[in-house]
């Protein structure tokens, strides 16, 4: 028995001086520490980051006022990879792709932060969508409808194209990240397709537009803050038929004023979505929002790489 133990000493002694000589070979290993080194000489000490688009990148909505998805995008960054950064925030609410560009090559200041600039951000599209519905919002024929939306999706591809190459022109390589749009009204016109197709069309045409571009990658936020907490088929039915007795299958000025805009500002039905205005994000949505560039942002790095 004393054997046994005397063993069992052993070969428990044995077995800590070999995880011990481990655990110092795995840490002292030249290669190891080659690649922390290589690791960190090769990350930048100091990001900037400049936000271009609309008022979804000016931050309306944000109850919280922390500057929306870029104020937020700063800080994860801070937090998480450990460097500066510097944001220029260039969001203007209600601007469309051609006063985006405008902007841009109209602003000197502008364009000097847009050539220092490691990241670019992006959102744009809504506007240019909106003028669109707000003029055709009376039309009942899908038909008539999609022929509008047709002829207004081919102008903006010009404009995003022309945007796109102001953009470059000041800053050929630093990655553009794109958000896509979002259907705001879905949850109270689950039961009328026409401005969720027209969003999906209109994104898709972004995609389109956008797919030959070096060093630009979509973040695609349409579904999560279009349907918000109602991700599952049958949530999602649930609010077609509330909404059918609300609307009676209808989309017009009347109905969109009085189901949105005259609604109490404590009951939208979207989480996601700004009480104030049931149209932009609240600071929930703007978190989504910074989660998904960050994805991205991660998944192509080389705004963090010398």
């Amino acid at each position: 028995m004393k054997q046994v133990k005397h063993l069992g000493r052993l070969l428990g002694s044995v077995l800590f001086i070999i995880l011990v000589v481990v655990a110092a070979l795995t840490y002292w290993h030249p290669g190891t520490r080659t690649l922390q080194t290589e690791k960190q000489s090769n990350q930048r000490t100091h990001v900037r980051i400049v936000a271009l688009g609309d008022s979804l990148t000016a931050g309306v909505g944000d109850q919280q006022q922390k500057g929306g998805y870029p104020g937020r995008l700063a800080t994860k960054i801070r937090r998480t990879e450990h460097v500066k950064v510097t944001m220029h925030n260039y969001g203007v609410a209600g601007d469309r792709s051609d006063q985006i560009e405008k902007r841009l090559v109209t602003s000197q200041p502008m364009q000097h932060q847009v050539k220092r600039a490691q990241a670019i951000t992006l959102t744009v599209g809504g506007n240019d969508l909106l003028q669109t519905l707000t003029q055709n919002v009376t039309i009942s024929q899908q038909s008539k409808l999609t022929s509008q939306l047709t002829r207004a999706e081919h102008a903006y591809t010009k404009k995003l194209t022309h945007l796109l190459a102001a953009i470059r022109k000041y800053n050929p390589h630093a990655p553009i990240y794109l958000y896509t749009i979002y259907n705001p009204i879905y949850v109270y016109f689950a039961n009328l397709p026409q401005i969720t197709n027209a969003v999906d069309d209109w994104n898709a045409t972004t995609k389109a537009t956008v797919r030959h571009q070096k060093a630009l990658y979509v973040v695609d936020i349409n579904r999560a803050l279009s349907v918000g907490q109602y991700k599952s088929i049958t949530q999602q039915a649930k609010l077609k038929r509330a909404a059918q007795e609300s609307n009676n299958g209808k989309l017009s000025a009347q109905n969109f004023q009085k189901q949105i805009l005259a609604s109490n500002t404590h009951d939208e039905l979207n989480y996601y979505l700004s009480t104030a205005d049931h149209f932009h994000p609240n600071a929930k949505g703007y978190r989504l929002m910074t989660r998904k560039l960050f994805a991205k942002m991660q998944a192509h790095p080389q705004w963090l790489e010398k």
